[in-house]
């Protein structure tokens, strides 16, 4: 195990030197003769404990361990003065300015070994605290993404059963899309016709003909398209921006490149479930479809039957009103004083035209056997 490196800063040459002598069997020592220098060593190198004198030129230990606390890196150093000064507001300045602990000269050097030891071993614990903790803090913020994330999904999949059309789809699907920090292009087709959309708008032509282009892929697929993800499935054609398939490692973090995958799988069940709603809501709107026709040819049927019925009084009345017609014009022969020339001229005029009524019956004989003939197979 590689020794602990300690930082000993003090203006008296005398104290440097026995300090590093006392603690060189155990420690990596450097030293530094005042504050600017121990700043100037502490921001090229890393240490694990300074040990610092209170009273110095220029910038005391007091302001030598702030400027060490104020500064990321060094801030967890800890920290021990060595000082003349007694008093315990002296003490209180040191608590004050974050040092871990104060011994006045003369001091004892074994003394002096103990606190550096525990010291850096409460470091070392702190810290080894710290990154459980922190790993503990990313798996349970990993965690709240991920069930975030389903969750965006699992909403989304809910209110498209409430959807009645393509419009309805694009809304909740852009909706997801956001709430992932994810935008892009949808496409559906169907029996609607087809719809291109972003979250705020038709697709523009560029945007169309790169749908196209996923289109003419043919086949189910998730892809990359240079920095962005497409994803092609019978009637539904996704493009997601910058949401690369293959993050660059050296520009995105671990994390960042987790969730990117995170995301495309999540994308990828969102298209699966409009997919799947989109197969449902097709063979709805066909069943509409069949039960509307089906209401049409009822309609049609029950029209055709009281028109062929209608056709047929018509006809009853029609032949009814020309014998009438013709027995009271044969009737008024008799008052009338007509020659028998002139009662044959009359009848056969009269003849004729009935005969040319009674021809029209027979055209209306065949209306009503089309007319029977299609009630027929509208009723299979």
């Amino acid at each position: 195990m590689a020794k602990a490196h300690i930082l000993v800063t003090d203006d008296d040459e005398f104290t440097r030197d026995m300090l590093e002598g006392a603690l060189a069997s155990r420690y990596t020592v450097t030293t530094a003769a005042h504050g600017r220098e121990a700043l100037s060593l502490s921001r090229r190198q890393p240490f694990d404990l300074v040990l610092l004198d209170v009273e110095m030129p220029e910038l005391d230990g007091y302001a030598t361990c702030q400027e060490l606390k104020a500064h990321g890196p060094t801030a967890d150093w800890p920290v021990i003065f060595l000082s003349g000064r007694v008093t315990l507001d002296e003490r209180l300045k040191g608590y004050e300015v974050g040092a871990t602990d104060y011994l006045t000269k003369p001091f004892d050097v074994s003394e002096l070994l103990t606190k550096i030891e525990l010291a850096v071993a409460q470091r070392e614990r702190s810290r080894y605290l710290s990154h459980e903790i922190e790993e503990a803090q990313n798996s349970v913020l990993a965690a709240a993404n991920l069930y975030g994330e389903m969750g965006v999904v699992f909403e989304m999949q809910r209110q498209l059963t409430k959807c009645q059309n393509f419009a309805d789809i694009c809304r909740v699907f852009f909706d997801a899309l956001s709430n992932l920090g994810l935008e892009g292009c949808l496409r559906l087709s169907g029996r609607e016709g087809v719809l291109s959309r972003t979250a705020s708008s038709e697709c523009s032509a560029l945007e169309n003909s790169i749908l196209d282009h996923i289109e003419h892929k043919g086949r189910q697929t998730i892809d990359a398209l240079g920095e962005h993800t497409c994803i092609r499935h019978p009637n539904v054609t996704m493009l997601i921006r910058n949401l690369p398939m293959t993050p660059d490692h050296s520009v995105h973090s671990a994390d960042d490149i987790d969730r990117m995958g995170r995301l495309r799988d999540n994308v990828a069940l969102m298209a699966e479930g409009i997919v799947t709603y989109l197969q449902a809501l097709n063979a709805h709107q066909a069943q509409q479809h069949v039960v509307r026709t089906t209401d049409i040819i009822r309609i049609t049927r029950e029209t055709l039957v009281d028109l062929v019925a209608q056709q047929h009084a018509n006809r009853m009345q029609m032949e009814h009103i020309l014998r009438n017609m013709t027995a009271e014009v044969e009737q008024s022969f008799i008052h009338l004083g007509l020659s028998a020339t002139q009662e044959d001229q009359l009848t056969s005029t009269l003849q004729r035209h009935v005969a040319e009524v009674t021809a029209l019956f027979s055209q209306v004989d065949e209306i009503e056997t089309h007319l029977a003939q299609l009630v027929r197979k509208l009723e299979r």
